[in-house]
């Protein structure tokens, strides 16, 4: 028996686990946010641009984990409901950053509240130290970008054994 068996008897692959927490707290998050403002994916969003204060598309798109152009679509619901505004970019001209007006940042103050107490709860039910896990999770977001780099690209297969991309014999 591995290491992996001993611990997870259905001996599941680390980002299959990853994936199943994704949706363990998406359904968390959606229950606590059910009767708010905002969605949890949208009270990301909101979030991103209300922490970065004046941030480029491409800045956020980046801090959310998003395809630029995902991040696009979904930017226009919210520039359509007037949540957001355009702020001349002073180093680009050709660029823009992004600021929430104060109907965006008061649909986020709400939406806040909602999210403080499902992680108020989270915390307590975690019953560990925060920053460990905060570090973790870091090692994971970046052993995903790593490993997105290594597998992107339509030709790109991945040869198991040294995990080095390897061109495609198609």
């Amino acid at each position: 028996m591995n290491d992996r068996a001993a611990d997870d008897p259905l001996d599941t692959s680390l980002l299959f686990d990853v994936s199943a927490l994704n949706h363990a707290v998406g359904r968390m998050l959606s229950d606590a946010m059910s009767d708010g403002p905002l969605t949890p994916s949208q009270y990301a969003l909101y979030s991103a641009i209300f922490e970065l204060e004046a941030a480029s598309p491409t800045q956020l798109a980046a801090r959310l984990g998003m395809r630029l152009t995902t991040f696009m679509d979904r930017l226009r619901i919210v520039e359509r409901r007037g949540h957001t505004q355009r702020v001349d970019h002073p180093d680009d001209r050709r660029s823009y950053r992004l600021t929430l007006t104060a109907a965006g940042r008061s649909v986020h103050q709400v939406a806040n509240g909602q999210f403080e107490l499902a992680h108020a709860a989270f915390v307590a039910a975690l019953g560990r130290d925060h920053a460990a896990s905060k570090r973790a999770l870091r090692s994971l977001h970046a052993a995903a970008d790593t490993a997105r780099r290594a597998v992107q690209g339509p030709c790109a297969v991945v040869d198991v054994e040294g995990l080095e991309p390897t061109a495609s014999r198609v």
